[in-house]
């Protein structure tokens, strides 16, 4: 870790809120070890250039393609680019509801054949949760099973929908499935499970150029992946 006056100063992050649970304790054991204070802002895909406008940032985690289309914009430090890493697709249910068996790629389809519906964020959104639950349903098959049953909604709303008992599964990033009301029935089955991948980068303006390169190495480092791991993601 970065000594000095300079380690003292506030790391600024942003990044993408599928990274949300991970990031918060990854920042908080960099600082516990002697880095810098981790002051993380968290927006959607949707929102992030906004984000981006509105403020100055020494370090970003967002989805790969994303990072890529920043480093190209020579946006961010020559060679600071690392990946991450991955989330997949959880399937969630109400609180107190009974959680479908999801251990075998038959046992999936037959849970969203059997499911009264189903809530899954839009597809069109790119590097969001959606695109990637419809290469899942292509691969198995259900594409026309859910589009029949289903409806598209942002997240939030979408879990709310999920924590009211309107909808009885509910397709999202596994990081950000369970909130107040809503469970983890479990991740989709290996043979299907598709993720999005995410990078992290320093910004060619950081304020703490050292600082956060130190915290890109602590977070994509071997050390980090159980933490990555309590926040429903893993390691690059």
């Amino acid at each position: 870790m970065s000594n000095g006056s300079e380690a003292t100063a506030p790391l600024r992050a942003v990044a993408v809120g599928a990274l949300q649970n991970a990031l918060k304790l990854l920042g908080a054991e960099f600082t516990r070890q002697g880095g810098a204070p981790v002051e993380c802002t968290f927006t959607s895909p949707a929102n992030l250039k906004n984000t981006l406008a509105g403020g100055r940032f020494d370090v970003i985690v967002a989805a790969a393609p994303t990072v890529a289309e920043l480093e190209s914009s020579a946006a961010l430090q020559a060679g600071s680019r690392r990946k991450a890493a991955r989330v997949g697709i959880g399937v969630g249910v109400r609180e107190g509801a009974r959680k479908p068996d999801l251990s075998t790629p038959e046992a999936f389809k037959q849970a969203i054949n059997s499911a009264r519906n189903v809530v899954y964020t839009d597809p069109s959104m790119p590097t969001g949760s959606g695109i990637v639950t419809m290469r899942i349903l292509a691969a198995a098959g259900l594409v026309d099973v859910v589009k029949a049953k289903g409806i598209q909604q942002n997240l939030g709303p979408g879990r709310e929908l999920i924590a009211k008992g309107d909808y009885e599964l509910g397709l999202f990033n596994l990081s950000e499935v369970a909130v107040p009301g809503v469970v983890i029935a479990g991740p989709i089955p290996a043979p299907l499970q598709d993720y999005t991948f995410y990078d992290g980068a320093v910004f060619a303006n950081a304020a703490n150029k050292h600082v956060a390169e130190d915290f890109l190495k602590f977070v994509t480092g071997k050390a980090a992946a159980a933490i990555w791991q309590a926040g429903q993601a893993e390691a690059a």
